[in-house]
């Protein structure tokens, strides 16, 4: 929770902020790997006892000693502790190494996986190190230059070329344009998008997904509609489709609004939609089945173009 805070801290450009904000995402996310390291070191089967090998007990006693420099670390990276300065605590770590290093452990698989863990998790707290000490470094907090927010990016220039092309045909009354395999294939690619664990990369994936997500879901309510063969529908609903061609109508708007919520276009958008979500909780199902069904489908259909809509003007950066 505290991530996808730090995540939405508007920085306006300023290059202090920004770099301010990276390095408390960076130190945050830290903390979180440190600690979920530690819960699946507990669930291995060590230290090993020391009557197997003479290098066993050497190696629980650096062990002891990681898990007190694991615990510095999080102190360190908190702010909690002003003495272990990221140098003095990566030449203990470093230490440890190398008196792993020099232990004889051949001919025993064993103690060779075991100090291969305590190796790993030294290297684990020793990347984290790094990384607070390169929070100075320009090229880490200015993720304008990072490769997956790049690739990020060009599949949002590809989505709003499609957005448009869909939006123009739909108000022609030409339903022929549904780019939907393609819109598919820009979901497998962000999937695809390294995010390094880091969660300002995981944020604008996360939003160009939901970018591809609403045009999709434009394309099926509007095929949905164009089939559509009333016939002796109950009166109920036949109300919820009613809100279902408003609500499409709406999300063309909400697709195509580019502006900011304080303007009148937004206000006007947003109180027609909250009218609309009125309206389906004044429908009476009556106790037909399928209407209570179509009913909560739409009341999440009109959710889902608010949160968007929220989405686009939140103002939000990386």
């Amino acid at each position: 929770e505290i991530i996808l805070r730090l995540t939405q801290v508007k920085t306006e450009g300023r290059v202090p902020l920004r770099k301010a904000r990276y390095r408390a995402l960076t130190r945050m996310c830290a903390v979180q790997d440190v600690v979920e390291g530690r819960t699946q070191q507990q669930t291995l089967s060590l230290p090993l006892s020391g009557e197997t090998h003479e290098a066993v007990n050497l190696i629980n006693q650096v062990m002891v000693k990681v898990s007190v420099a694991r615990s510095q670390l999080v102190a360190l990276l908190m702010g909690l502790s002003g003495r272990d300065s990221c140098a003095h605590l990566s030449r203990i770590l470093t230490e440890m190494q190398v008196e792993l290093d020099a232990l004889d452990v051949s001919g025993n698989a064993a103690i060779r996986n075991y100090r291969k863990q305590v190796v790993e998790e030294i290297n684990g707290l020793l990347k984290h190190l790094d990384l607070e000490g390169e929070g100075e470094d320009t090229r880490r907090y200015d993720l304008g230059q990072n490769n997956s927010i790049r690739e990020i990016e060009a599949v949002r220039a590809h989505v709003f070329h499609l957005r448009e092309g869909v939006l123009r045909h739909c108000m022609m009354g030409d339903l022929s344009f549904r780019p939907k395999a393609e819109l598919q294939s820009l979901l497998t690619h962000l999937d695809q998008v390294d995010t390094a664990k880091n969660p300002c990369i995981r944020e604008a994936r996360r939003r160009a997904v939901v970018e591809v997500q609403a045009i999709i879901t434009f394309l099926d309510l509007r095929e949905a509609l164009a089939r559509r063969q009333p016939g002796t529908e109950h009166p109920a609903h036949r109300a919820v489709w009613l809100v279902l061609g408003s609500l499409s109508d709406l999300q063309a708007q909400a697709l195509g609004f580019d502006g900011k919520r304080v303007e009148k276009s937004y206000m006007m958008l947003e109180e027609l939609l909250t009218k609309q979500l009125l309206a389906l909780d004044a429908v009476d199902p009556q106790g037909d089945e399928t209407t209570k069904m179509a009913r909560k489908q739409a009341v999440k259909f009109a959710q889902n173009i608010l949160n968007y809509l929220d989405m686009k003007t939140d103002g939000w950066e990386y």
